[in-house]
């Protein structure tokens, strides 16, 4: 089942979130028939799209918006973010979902190698409250998501971070998907940092740790070193949930002009749409067209 846990170690000088979303990530991977290598790069970026609901978002208004292009075969990636008191929910999408490569020369699903490294990474933090928003872009370091995410914070909020992630995926489906996130909080020293490095030098993936059924709570101790890691919250949860409807899409229609919504209707006298996140239907029949034609100014 999947859970999420937030706590403090060595004293309140680290931060730590750890997920699992193996649940998760197997309704992704069923919505958008991806294949085990999408599911392995879509796992990951909505593991850590999800932490960041629920450290990163404050208010209900508020939603992080991520996108990621490396220029990869798998093309851009879309995650958008909302919160919901203790839970982080998500939609996402990549361009290219049938995209499957061979295992790298470690054996292992060629994450870097869909997703590309001639890009970058954009997180746009936006509050429907007061109209503001915040964009960082920081360049690709690897496409191996982790390592990118921890640039960014780094260069974002200048916050020493951690992060792992894992998606243990075959043809039959998800097995295992999970992260965590540690971050230095700022009266850490040396020595936190020294008990971090040794903790995390011979750390197993997390997607292992999560299949030799370690408990979240488990793994905080493991990853951090401290055995009296105190966890503040344990029931948060990341879902998946699209807000789509056939409202929207009549509103989307609406704005492309009324010459190219003419043009619709002399052509195909109907329109057929599909969301991107979930790969909801949605279709319009020629009076349906006629009645949006008809709110148009132009």
């Amino acid at each position: 089942m999947d859970r999420t846990i937030k706590g403090l170690a060595w004293e309140g000088k680290v931060s730590i979130i750890v997920a699992e979303t193996t649940e998760l990530i197997e309704k992704i991977r069923n919505l958008q028939n991806l294949t085990p290598t999408t599911t392995a790069v879509l796992g990951r970026v909505a593991t850590i799209s999800g932490m960041m609901g629920l450290t990163e978002i404050k208010e209900k208004e508020d939603s992080i918006t991520i996108q990621i292009n490396g220029k990869g075969p798998v093309g851009s990636i879309v995650t958008v973010v909302k919160r919901e008191n203790s839970q982080s929910l998500i939609k996402i999408y990549t361009q290219n979902p049938a995209v499957e490569l061979p295992l790298n020369a470690k054996g292992k699903i060629a994450v870097g190698q869909a997703v590309g490294t001639d890009g970058f990474l954009n997180i746009i933090k936006e509050n429907e409250f007061t109209e503001k928003s915040y964009n960082g872009i920081v360049p690709l370091v690897s496409g191996e998501i982790a390592e990118d995410f921890t640039q960014y914070f780094a260069q974002s909020s200048q916050k020493p971070t951690v992060i792992a992630l894992g998606v243990l995926v075959d043809q039959n489906g998800v097995k295992k998907s999970g992260g965590y996130m540690l971050q230095l909080m700022p009266d850490a020293t040396e020595q936190e940092i020294s008990k971090i490095e040794k903790a995390i030098a011979d750390v197993a993936p997390i997607s292992e740790m999560l299949e030799q059924g370690m408990s979240l709570e488990e793994i905080a101790r493991t990853v951090t070193g401290d055995e009296n890691a105190l966890f503040l919250i344990n029931d948060l949860s990341i879902e998946f949930k699209c807000d789509c409807s056939k409202e929207r899409f009549a509103d989307g229609l609406a704005c492309i002009g009324k010459q190219e919504l003419e043009n619709i209707l002399r052509e195909d006298g109907k329109a057929d749409t599909k969301c991107h996140f979930c790969n909801q239907e949605y279709h319009f029949s020629k009076e349906e067209l006629e009645e949006i034609k008809n709110t148009m100014t132009q």
